[in-house]
């Protein structure tokens, strides 16, 4: 049994990588189920996140542009999830919520796309991440740009931005959810030793 769940890397920065975005990751999904504040558990959780995060790029190797343009992605989407969390003005709180689902997007996306040009497990994963990520972008450009894309709640969110009050936060909940499936397959792939820092051939 301990071959099968047992750590495979050699790295500790991996190992409690690892074990933060899977943690991370559980939380994210979890709170995603509650509508209530509960602003000190969900900081807590940004702040396990951006750790996780910030190992994994690590070991990914963080001199490379998609690792770092995610880093910094991500960065920005958690600094704004802070600010909501923290509170901020009705009228613009939907304007908050798009930009942090966007970067969040944005974030996974680029890491997705990292992975596409790793070994086949990681092209996998990457593939995954590509697709769920491209997915809501191009609902959410769609509903932009011709006012469509009520099916994952991209409506409610688009008029929340133009200064109501956001009655709807169904598309923020699926992007979190689809990230925080993502940072459990990144989790294990990074417990089990496949993600390793990949120097550029000279």
């Amino acid at each position: 049994m301990s071959s099968i769940i047992g750590p495979r890397t050699s790295s500790l920065n991996a190992k409690v990588g690892a074990v933060a975005l899977v943690a991370g990751a559980f939380l994210t999904l979890l709170m995603s189920h509650f509508a209530e504040p509960l602003a000190p558990l969900r900081l807590l959780v940004l702040g396990l996140m951006a750790f996780a995060a910030w190992s994994l790029c690590d070991e990914m190797g963080m001199r490379k542009p998609l690792n770092r343009a995610g880093f910094v992605f991500f960065a920005i989407a958690v600094a704004v999830k802070v600010q909501i969390v923290l509170g901020v003005a009705a009228d613009i709180a939907g304007r908050y919520q798009l930009l942090y689902a966007a970067f969040l997007l944005a974030a996974l996306l680029l890491w997705s796309v990292a992975f596409l040009h790793r070994q086949r497990t990681l092209k996998v994963i990457g593939a995954f991440g590509v697709l769920a990520s491209l997915g809501p972008i191009v609902v959410l450009v769609v509903g932009h740009v011709v006012g469509a894309g009520a099916l994952l709640g991209v409506g409610a969110m688009l008029s929340a931005a133009e200064g109501s009050a956001p009655a709807d936060l169904g598309f923020v909940t699926l992007i979190e959810r689809i990230f925080g499936l993502w940072g459990y397959c990144a989790g294990w792939l990074l417990w089990r030793g496949h993600i390793k820092f990949a120097p550029q051939p000279q």
